[in-house]
């Protein structure tokens, strides 16, 4: 009976207990509303798509009474419906630092409703999450609504408020790729009124802690409760006998040291500890530079912008935001060698895009050279890294100083002394030495597959080399560090590279590196269109036709030719889809050319194969003519993509986009016999032998055992050199058929020993 009353009485509780019941929290109650073709409208269908996102600031919610806990709907009001169903209706939701409407749209939400097909009714229209999403109680929230149809019709009319900030941002547009893009149309201080059913947590803390600095030189740091479940104690241990029962307690270190540091945080429903081993990196005492020219303030701080993480070589500092404003952290530092490259990775504060840029002070002046010693920079992006060569002339064994800026993309690119604007500065010191190691060798070349036989190479040697030794597999050598070879003959050639310094040498070969293919050669054009001003995504990201699949970057590169490397043959008569994905954010006006007399020129009445004005991705089925056409040579194709409304010939330069050239042979069968054999060699042959061709290209080949099993098939190869691997195969004869071009066949015995 006592069992019985106890177990009773607990069921009571827990179904009593007010935070385990659902609320229904309202945002906004004003009574006006959008026009059917006016905007924000999360249910506007007067374009085919429409992406909006909203936030609704913490202390909105807070002023509502919720706190952390878990939101399993939300709602939006509709005064007059529209009636048209909403193709791939989205709505994703995300806790955010950004106090308002960013400039582009945020990344990284959560989709808890859709993609479905929704048609909305008059009043409150709920949209039950697929799971709840948990609201930490201190962000602000961020919500998505998108979808994609394929008509318009005009927008429901929705009741709304107005806001004292920027609070919706709005993409709408008649194409595809709406949900998917980064960049708003126009923002708005009014925003949706919204519902949201909310629940309060009825579990003990999940804890989780932060610090303005995981390495202090001054001794002092900053810590920041995290916990979720909404905890109402807390219980800090510091690692060096100190404690603090405040949520987000100041403390002190004295002596230097590494420190583990745990918080425990309780409420009703019970308690959870997290332990961050080796957390607190104290130097009070390190060596630091000398005395900079200029120390950077931040002039407002408040809005979060400026640097997270700082690494480098052994550095991985974080830090907070820009409120600190300018941090001295030249106590924390890190040793790199002369003629060695490091990685650099700085992590910005917001979502929102920064201007970033780094700084050493190679010769220990106390002034940074703002182009002579700047080791990395970016304009407009969400983080920054590249590689920093440490070059043979800085001061060695000298604490110098490094200095990081970011800050908010629309102020100016950041300078080693000036003030950001909303960013911040923090300096970090570096200590060079003398690597007393021989070189590690490496190095690249601007192409691997050569038309014209003409090659760069580029030595990519760490640790300072001061003498080159090249061997370019044709009998010819270099001493220079990146010398230009010219190729006279076909075929595959092993390149190495020996370098040296004053302690010691290393060599590389690259096996096979390079091959030469003269007979692959198009005849040049009269012009190469230059890319002007590289803008929005704009430009060729990749091409197919036939055999060519090609993928690029984007305008950034400016003019590519490809002519060389990508080629493709195609019959007289014959049909071929033509496929050219261009930039994702706006439509663009997009011509292909084909030099069919091989002059040079293209022609935009007889050598125009497409034609797309205004357009995504443009397709389209070529027919290559019977005549005019200069047969079994290899023809330039050129395709330039730019935005709408450029004037486009094979030769113009293009606004924003960039032009591509590639090459096709229009192949006549029998046109051309074999008339000279393949050569093969070695024969017998151990762990590779070769195939070459004086006059008409490789198509297929196939090797075979002595019982007829297939062993080895290579198929369109287009190649008049190629280099086998027989590595693995036993000792014996073979049989290798090869097919050229014009399908004429060979077969020939080959004998592995």
């Amino acid at each position: 009976m006592k069992t019985l009353f106890r177990n009773l009485t607990f069921f009571i509780l827990l179904f009593s207990f007010p935070g385990l019941s659902q609320t229904t929290i309202t945002i906004g109650s004003g009574s006006s509303t959008n026009t059917n073709t006016g905007y924000p409208a999360p249910y506007g269908n007067w374009y085919y798509g429409a992406k909006h996102q909203m936030l609704i600031l913490a202390s909105e919610l807070g002023a509502q009474g919720m706190t952390a806990g878990d939101i399993s709907s939300l709602a939006f009001n509709v005064a007059t419906i529209e009636g048209t169903p909403l193709v791939n209706f989205t709505i994703k939701i995300k806790n955010t630092s950004s106090p308002t409407i960013p400039p582009t749209f945020e990344t990284g939400l959560t989709t808890i409703y859709g993609p479905q097909t929704y048609t909305e009714s008059s009043g409150w229209n709920t949209h039950t999450f697929s799971s709840p999403f948990y609201w930490d109680g201190t962000s602000n929230l961020l919500i998505e609504t998108c979808f994609n149809s394929t008509t318009f019709t005009g927008n429901a009319e929705m009741y709304m408020s107005s806001t004292s900030f920027e609070s919706t941002s709005v993409l709408f547009q008649d194409a595809s790729g709406v949900c998917s893009s980064g960049n708003t149309f126009d923002s708005f201080f009014d925003r949706p009124n919204i519902q949201l059913q909310w629940q309060a947590p009825n579990a003990p803390p999940v804890c989780d802690f932060s610090v303005s600095s995981t390495n202090t030189c001054s001794g002092d740091i900053q810590f920041f409760d995290q916990s979720t479940n909404s905890p109402t104690t807390w219980s800090w241990d510091f690692g060096d006998g100190g404690t603090s029962t405040l949520e987000n307690p100041i403390h002190t270190y004295l002596s230097n040291g590494t420190y583990t540091v745990t918080l425990t945080a309780t409420n009703t429903f019970g308690s959870d500890s997290e332990t961050k081993t080796n957390y607190i990196i104290v130097n009070v005492s390190g060596a630091t530079p000398i005395t900079a020219s200029c120390i950077p303030n931040t002039t407002d701080g408040s809005l979060g912008f400026g640097i997270t993480n700082v690494t480098f070589n052994t550095l991985n500092i974080n830090t907070g935001n820009a409120i600190e404003g300018y941090t001295d952290l030249t106590c924390s530092q890190t040793t790199v060698f002369a003629g060695q490259s490091y990685n650099i990775s700085i992590t910005h504060a917001s979502p929102t895009t920064h201007n970033c840029a780094a700084w050493i002070d190679y010769n220990n002046d106390g002034i940074f050279n703002p182009t002579s010693e700047l080791i990395v920079s970016s304009s407009s992006s969400l983080g920054t890294s590249g590689f920093v060569t440490i070059p043979s002339n800085a001061t060695l064994n000298t604490p110098l100083r490094m200095r990081v800026i970011a800050d908010y993309d629309l102020n100016p690119d950041p300078t080693p002394c000036d003030d950001p604007g909303y960013g911040q500065a923090e300096d970090y010191t570096i200590i060079v030495e003398q690597d007393v190691s021989p070189p590690v060798v490496d190095f690249t070349s601007d192409v691997v597959l050569t038309c014209d036989g003409v090659v760069n190479f580029s030595d990519l040697s760490t640790n300072i080399p001061f003498a080159w030794a090249w061997n370019f597999g044709d009998g010819n050598t270099s001493v220079q560090q990146n010398p230009t070879h010219t190729y006279t003959t076909d075929g595959i050639y092993d390149v190495q590279l020996i370098a040296s310094n004053s302690f010691g040498n290393n060599s590389l070969t690259m096996p096979t590196y390079i091959e030469v293919a003269t007979a692959n050669n198009v005849l040049a054009a009269t012009c190469e269109p230059q890319t002007l001003a590289y803008c929005c995504e704009y430009g060729i990201y990749s091409v197919q036709l036939n055999t060519i699949n090609n993928s690029s970057v984007n305008a950034i590169e400016g003019y590519q030719d490809f002519s060389c490397q990508k080629q493709t043959d195609l019959t007289p008569g014959n049909s071929y889809l033509l496929s050219v994905r261009t930039g994702p954010d706006n439509p663009q006006d997009t011509k292909v050319w084909i030099d069919y007399n091989n002059d040079g020129v293209f022609d935009n009445t007889t050598e125009l194969v497409m034609e797309a004005l205004n357009a995504y991705d443009p397709e389209l089925n070529i027919t290559i003519p019977t005549s005019g056409i200069t047969n079994n040579t290899w023809l330039r194709m050129r395709i330039s993509s730019d935005e709408v409304g450029s004037t486009i010939t094979g030769c113009s330069n293009c606004t924003r986009g960039q032009s591509e050239d590639y090459a096709v042979r229009v192949v006549v069968l029998g046109v051309k016999e074999i008339t000279d054999p393949f050569q093969i060699y070695p024969n017998p042959a151990n762990k590779k032998f070769f195939i070459k061709s004086s006059n008409q290209h490789i198509k297929n080949i196939t090797l075979y055992n002595i019982i007829g099993e297939k062993i080895i098939v290579q198929s369109n190869i287009s190649t008049k050199n190629l280099s086998v691997d027989i590595s693995e195969l036993p000792n014996g004869t073979y049989l290798l058929r090869i097919e050229s071009e014009y399908g004429n066949q060979i077969t020939r015995k080959i004998i592995i020993q």
